[in-house]
C-alpha cells in the first residue's frame, strides 16, 4: 500500500515564522498531490527567496503519446492551481505571472510571496467557503478506476463544475444522449485499438507502470489498475511487447459508456496558454467534486490520436478544441491514491543544472 501522500501537509505546521523558501516548499507539497498524466508529475520548482518558478520537466514527457506536450501542460495547470488554492488557506497573498519569459517557454508560471502576505489575522477571517473546500479537497481527491454507482449526480453540482471550468477559460461539455455517448465510448475504444500497434506508444505507457511493491513514487503502480500483485511485475513488460490488454481496453470502453457523467474539457483556442488553463480547470473540477464525494477517471485516446480527435469535435458538434475527457460518478469503493515524490525531489534552488541532470539519468 502506498504512504500518505505528501506527509508534511498540516495546517498547523505551517512555517509561519519560517523564511519564505521554507514557506514556498511547505505550500509546494500540496501542488504535488494534483493530477498529472499517468502520474508522471512533470514539474519542476525553482524556489528562490519569496518566488517560485515552475517549469515543465521534458525529461518526464511521454514523446510519442504526447509530442507536443499538451498533457504535460495541462499537469502543470492543475499544480499551479493546488498551489494557489494552498496559498489561500493558508492566508498567503501572491501574485501569478503566467509564461513570464518568452526566451524561456519551459517556465510556465512564476509566483511570488507577497511580503508579510500570512501575518494577518484577517485574511484568515475573510475566506470565501467556496475556495476553503476546494482545498480541504486536496487530500480526498485521486483517481478511481472502479465501477461508479448509477445514481446520478445532482444538476447544481454539475452547473457548478461548468461554472469553475469557465471561470479559468475553459468550458465542460456533459455527453448526453444514447447516440452520442456510444459514438464517444466507440472513440476511447478506437483509441486504445490505434495506440496498441504503436511501439513508441506501448513504449511511453510501459515506461509510467510499475510493480504493486516497488518503492518508486511516481508512475501507476498495478493497484491503481485494479491489477494483482503478481500480475503487476509483468504488466510493463506485456504492455511494452503487446500494448494494453484487450480486456482493458474493453473495460475502459464500458466505464465510459455506463458512466454516470461522461465529461469533456476543451478550450476556444490549443495551445501552451489554453493547455495550462485547461489543467487549472480541471484540478478546481475535480477537486469541487471530490468536496462532493464524487471521484473521476480519465480517457485520453480520441485526443492522443489526431484522427480521433478530429472525429470527437465533429461527434461534439463543436469548432472548440477538446482537451481532456474523463467521467465522474459516485465510486462504490474506495482505491489507494498513487504515490508522490517528496516535495526535495521536485524543488531545487538552480533550474539549468537540475534540468541538465534530470535529461541525462531518464531513461526505460
Amino acid at each position: 500500500m502506498p504512504e500518505k501522500p505528501v506527509d508534511e501537509c498540516a495546517r498547523a505546521e505551517f512555517p509561519r515564522d519560517a523564511p519564505p523558501e521554507e514557506q514556498l516548499r511547505f505550500l509546494i507539497g500540496y501542488a504535488i498531490m494534483a493530477p498529472s498524466s499517468h502520474n508522471t508529475q512533470p514539474w519542476i520548482w525553482e524556489v528562490a527567496g519569496n518566488q517560485v518558478g515552475l517549469y515543465a520537466d521534458r525529461s518526464r514527457l511521454m514523446p510519442a503519446l504526447d509530442p507536443e506536450g499538451r498533457e504535460l501542460i495541462i499537469s502543470c495547470g492543475a499544480a499551479l492551481e493546488h498551489l494557489r488554492l494552498a496559498m489561500y488557506a493558508f492566508g498567503c497573498q501572491e501574485s501569478i505571472a503566467l509564461f513570464p519569459d518568452p526566451k524561456t517557454p519551459d517556465l510556465l508560471a512564476r509566483v511570488d510571496l507577497l511580503e508579510n502576505s500570512n501575518s494577518t489575522q484577517s485574511q484568515a477571517e475573510n475566506k470565501l467557503p467556496d475556495e476553503q473546500a476546494l482545498f480541504d479537497a486536496i487530500a480526498l481527491r485521486h483517481t478511481n478506476r472502479k465501477i461508479f454507482d448509477a445514481k446520478p449526480l445532482p444538476e447544481v453540482l454539475l452547473l457548478s463544475l461548468q461554472a469553475e471550468a469557465h471561470a479559468m477559460g475553459a468550458w465542460l461539455h456533459f455527453v448526453k444522449g444514447a447516440g452520442e455517448r456510444e459514438s464517444v465510448s466507440s472513440l476511447i475504444a478506437m483509441g486504445e485499438e490505434i495506440q496498441a500497434g504503436k511501439s513508441g506508444i506501448r513504449h511511453d505507457l510501459a515506461r509510467w507502470m510499475s510493480p504493486n511493491d516497488d518503492t518508486r513514487r511516481d508512475g501507476i503502480p498495478g493497484y491503481a489498475q485494479g491489477i494483482s500483485d503478481n500480475a503487476s511485475h509483468v504488466a510493463s513488460f506485456w504492455t511494452h511487447i503487446f500494448g494494453p490488454n484487450a480486456s482493458l481496453a474493453e473495460k475502459n470502453s464500458l466505464l465510459a459508456e455506463n458512466a454516470p457523467v461522461l465529461v469533456v474539457l476543451g478550450a476556444a483556442e490549443d495551445g501552451p496558454i489554453q493547455w495550462l488553463a485547461a489543467g487549472r480547470a480541471l484540478a478546481r473540477v475535480l477537486l469541487r467534486a471530490s468536496a462532493a464525494g464524487v471521484s473521476a477517471s480519465f480517457f485520453s485516446q480520441p485526443i492522443q490520436v489526431h484522427v480521433l480527435w478530429s472525429e470527437l469535435r465533429r461527434t461534439l458538434g463543436c469548432s472548440d478544441f477538446p482537451q481532456l475527457i474523463f467521467r465522474l460518478g459516485y465510486p462504490q469503493e474506495a482505491t489507494p491514491a498513487t504515490p508522490r515524490r517528496a516535495v526535495e525531489e521536485v524543488t531545487t534552488p538552480d533550474i539549468a543544472a537540475r534540468l541538465d541532470a534530470d535529461m541525462n539519468q531518464r531513461g526505460f
